[in-house]
């Protein structure tokens, strides 16, 4: 496991749900964590059918990644992100996304760790 994994300040999103602070019903999905490895799967919410993301933790807790999202249009976005876990004052995970689309469009969204699993839930 990578330095970050044993620091208690950082946040760890092994097996974490999380939902996107947007839309209603928001595109919500799970993470998770080997080493220096992490992953995601998306769900249905809002405008988005599903979607996948992969990337690679730092020593300080973020983590470079890409993402390929499905809409419910059949719009395929692909991108990057470098994404900031923190803690909330509840002690709850906060991610902020800075990503950039392979259209050039760019931003930051924010996902909020929420109790899990949902999958199936409308």
């Amino acid at each position: 496991m990578t330095a970050a994994a044993h620091d208690p300040a950082v946040p760890d999103v092994d097996g974490v749900w999380f939902q996107l602070e947007s839309d209603d019903p928001a595109p919500y999905g799970q993470y998770h964590r080997e080493d220096d490895l992490v992953w995601a799967e998306f769900y249905a919410g809002g405008t988005l059918r599903s979607g996948r993301l992969v990337g690679r933790l730092r020593a300080d807790g973020s983590f470079d990644a890409s993402y390929c999202l499905l809409a419910e249009t059949g719009e395929l976005i692909n991108g990057s992100c470098h994404s900031v876990p923190e803690f909330d004052a509840q002690g709850n995970i906060v991610i902020s996304d800075h990503f950039e689309r392979a259209d050039g469009s760019h931003g930051v969204s924010r996902i909020r760790q929420i109790p899990g699993p949902i999958k199936g839930a409308s």
